[in-house]
């Protein structure tokens, strides 16, 4: 009889005999897939199971199981038999490779035992991935070649650092519970390399030379299977294998333990690949995978790991792992005039970026690290989290509904139910009441018989006065009306905020005076200034920000700052419409700046400043850089001899015009009229502000006059911007004005020049512009102080404004400590 035939049986001992017959087989079914299912369970995931079973075995037993979970926690992977595949597709390699590996992972492992760190975690791997990873690239890079048994004693020895580098950076991370990443192989893989080099006589490593030219590039030549085999290539670049069959065991690895793991590898290596042609790098690095590894890693960290694997999620995983690209390009080019190799500092970089993110979006849910496993599990986790708010959420709504209110009144036939206090209590207010009503009659019919004058010229200043506080300071009303328009007009009203926040002013009359001086400088260098803040403003609404930040201009002012200097940095002139894609790509990254560094900086309480921009710029100068076939930058160069100065060729005027000027150059404009509508722009919302510009251009004029500068860079204002802005944040803007903070405002500013100068010297040297960064380390720097000098008053960062209502803040909370001390 089949089990899919129908049985039609008259006797009901019959029916019973078949309904028994049948269960019977589908058991036999449902217990050989049970037990298909348990056997996948038991060598997928984590292998939770197995690891509890061998908790009781020899600790030599032990070990072999802790080496290999670290072999395969490169990948995020938390389990042994991926683990023995991966060791498998090194020998395919290199066996000298898989040698200096395994020694790696053995030696971090047993340094962590004897420096008795957390057993769990030492059985999880997390003390093992990073002595691979620094046994796999010293022989990689090695110049002398395979099999150089006198390279296992330094293996040995920098295998031991890793151990003690996790638990430093753990102890560091811990605080806004993130994973360390793969940042001790970097650091002592770095270190070790740039203490060895090329032409150490014992331990010589591989020569890396920075590019010199435009690389020849025909793109007819390409090469598309290559092209494809570059994916899994990269995937095995991340053990520094350029083997296609070992990179295919590594993601025949990954998927036994999770699939989304190895469709997320296999996806960040595709995207690193994309990215390395948009940049036109040369096709031998490409199909060797040397772009996409790190996109890899990243798109894992991001794509399911720490995140919970949601659609948006996913997403940004893909945002992730493109960041993770051109920023690697950037430190490439960076580390390699140094000699040394990329390693993963891109993947650290970008993956770090991006788990600091703060988002009210409840998609993207940062898994707690104590909570993480592997994507699949973090899922689960999050799915039930996510049903248990929900279940809270409606408990406590029925517990509001059923809860009777107490301001409801008892009905009694009309008679409200109330003690004779409380009807003395209503007696008593209804007379005052009445009081206050027959008060306001005697005046009106006192005014009424006897009118007051008031004198025309006063009314009129009160209206100007009036006018003018509405156009002034943060233009709070306006703002305030703007709540219930259309979002294009808000939106408006939010990229004009942004264009003039650069200068700490919250205004959009500000801001559209300071287009307008955009256009008088350059009417190409606007466009992309705007494109910037625009884009910046969208990618921040997006990102679920804060919308109270955005509506302030918090989250547009570093985008301009991106596309005005990516306008002027670039060597192929105005425009080259081709440059609005990088410009917006750029700005895109600075909203996750700023939500990450804010995440970082509110445990002091201090503004990220214009760090966004800087880090932004930074990676972009650096991974075009002069060479680059299609957004090549101007060429910056170091300082080769001693400047020919004679002073008596020295300009007044143009010194004096330097101070304008200089205030120009915060937004990259060098023309003096152009300088002079943004001190206009600042007047119009503080005058503190203007101020303190001018006194901060001034001084930085001056300071490059004490250190010999070349007249046509102090006359470009060069020396004059981060000045200013270091002046403007200290004069009033995070400290309340006083004369004690208005000298460490002129403090901050010198100290900003002299600083300048130094960081200019240095970026120079790998031809990058100084941006502002000296501004930002030097407010910062002023900013932690500490000081028992109650004149130096810190605002609250949540208090900020403008000087003027700053000021009025700290004088209010004197009057009240004041107040507090006499009670």
């Amino acid at each position: 009889m089949e089990l899919g035939e129908i049985v039609v049986a008259d006797r009901p001992g019959e029916r019973q005999l078949y309904t028994e017959q049948k269960p019977r087989a589908w058991d036999l079914l449902g217990r050989s897939g049970n037990r298909i299912h348990q056997v996948f369970g038991y060598l997928t995931g984590e292998m939770k199971e197995y690891g509890e079973w061998m908790k009781n075995k020899p600790l030599m037993v032990q070990l072999v199981d802790w080496i290999l979970r670290g072999t395969s926690q490169v990948m995020f992977v938390n389990n042994p038999l991926s683990g023995l595949i991966i060791l498998l597709g090194i020998f395919i390699q290199s066996p000298w490779r898989m040698l200096t590996g395994c020694t790696g992972t053995t030696v971090s492992t047993l340094t962590a035992l004897a420096l008795s760190q957390d057993r769990s975690a030492i059985a999880a791997g997390l003390h093992g991935y990073n002595g691979i990873l620094v046994g796999l690239l010293m022989a990689v890079f090695s110049d002398k070649g395979d099999y150089y048994w006198w390279l296992l004693p330094p293996v040995v020895v920098i295998s031991m650092a890793c151990p003690i580098l996790s638990s430093a950076l753990g102890s560091i991370f811990s605080k806004w519970d993130l994973p360390v990443l793969t940042l001790p192989f970097n650091i002592a893989v770095t270190l070790y390399l740039a203490a060895t080099g090329h032409y150490n006589p014992f331990f010589p490593t591989t020569l890396i030379k920075p590019i010199a030219s435009v690389p020849n590039i025909t793109w007819s030549a390409i090469n598309v299977p290559l092209l494809l085999r570059s994916v899994p290539v990269g995937a095995g670049q991340v053990y520094g294998c350029e083997n296609p069959w070992t990179g295919g065991i590594i993601l025949v690895a990954l998927l036994i333990s999770s699939p989304l793991i190895c469709l997320h590898a296999a996806i960040g290596s595709t995207v690193g690949m994309f990215a390395a042609l948009s940049i036109a790098s040369p096709f031998d690095s490409t199909y060797l995978g040397l772009h996409n590894y790190n996109c890899a890693l990243a798109c894992i960290a991001t794509g399911g790991m720490f995140y919970a694997l949601t659609w948006q999620t996913h997403l940004l995983s893909l945002a992730c792992a493109l960041f993770c690209a051109y920023s690697g390009a950037a430190l490439a080019n960076a580390l390699s005039v140094l000699g040394l190799p990329l390693c993963t500092w891109p993947f650290c970089f970008s993956a770090l970026l991006f788990l600091l993110i703060n988002s009210d979006n409840p998609a993207i849910y940062k898994i707690p690290l104590c909570k993480v496993t592997y994507p699949e599990a973090n899922r689960i986790y999050y799915l039930r989290m996510k049903r248990r708010a929900s279940e809270s959420r409606r408990e406590e709504q029925k517990r509001k509904e059923q809860k009777p209110s107490g301001d409801s009144k008892i009905s009694t036939g009309g008679t409200p139910l109330c003690t004779p206090k409380t009807r003395h209590l209503q007696h008593t207010q209804e007379q005052n009441i009445n009081m206050e009503n027959s008060i306001d009659v005697k005046i009106e019919t006192k005014g009424e018989r006897k009118p007051i004058k008031q004198n025309p010229l006063s009314k009129a200043g009160k209206r100007i006065c009036r006018a003018v506080a509405y156009i002034t300071g943060d233009m709070k009303e306006f703002g305030a009306w703007l709540k219930d328009k259309p979002l294009m007009i808000q939106f408006i009203d939010w990229v004009l905020r942004g264009i003039s926040q650069v200068m700490f002013v919250n205004n959009p009359l500000s801001g559209l005076v300071v287009v307008a001086g955009f256009l008088v400088q350059n009417p190409w260098w606007t466009l992309t200034g705007c494109l910037g803040t625009v884009v910046s403003t969208l990618t921040a609404l997006i990102l679920s920000q804060d919308r109270s930040a955005i509506a302030a201009g918090l989250y547009g002012y570093n985008g301009v700052l991106v596309g005005l200097l990516m306008a002027v940095f670039s060597a192929k002139g105005d425009y080259h419409w081709w440059l609005l894609l990088p410009v917006a790509l750029v700005s895109m990254t600075c909203p996750v700046f700023t939500s990450a560094l804010g995440s970082v900086f509110c445990k002091w309480d201090l503004p990220v400043f214009t760090l966004p921009f800087n880090l932004a710029l930074t990676l972009y100068l650096a991974a075009s850089g002069p060479h680059n076939l299609f957004f090549p930058t101007t060429a910056i160069q170091p300082a080769t001899a001693t400047p020919n100065i004679t002073w008596t060729d020295a300009e007044m005027p143009m010194l004096l015009q330097s101070i304008p000027v200089g205030v120009g150059q915060v937004y990259g404009c060098d023309n003096p009229w152009t300088g002079g509508i943004f001190l206009i722009a600042l007047f119009i919302s503080s005058p503190l502000i203007c101020l303190h510009a001018a006194i901060g251009s001034a001084v930085g004029m001056l300071a490059a006059l004490s250190l010999a500068t070349p007249f046509s860079k102090i006359y470009s204002g060069l020396w004059g911007y981060n000045s200013s802005l270091s002046c403007i944040a200290i004069g009033g803007m995070f400290y309340a004005f006083t004369w004690q903070t208005h000298l460490l405002a002129i403090a901050c500013a010198l100290f900003s020049a002299y600083l300048g100068a130094t960081v200019t010297n240095m970026l120079s040297v790998f031809g990058l512009p100084s941006g502002t960064w000296s501004f930002c380390l030097s407010a910062l720097t002023f900013l932690l102080i500490t000081t028992n000098n109650s004149a130096i008053y810190k605002l609250p960062l949540s208090k900020v404004t403008y000087p003027e209502a700053n000021r009025a803040y700290y004088l209010k909370v004197k009057k009240h400590q004041r107040s507090c001390c006499e009670v």
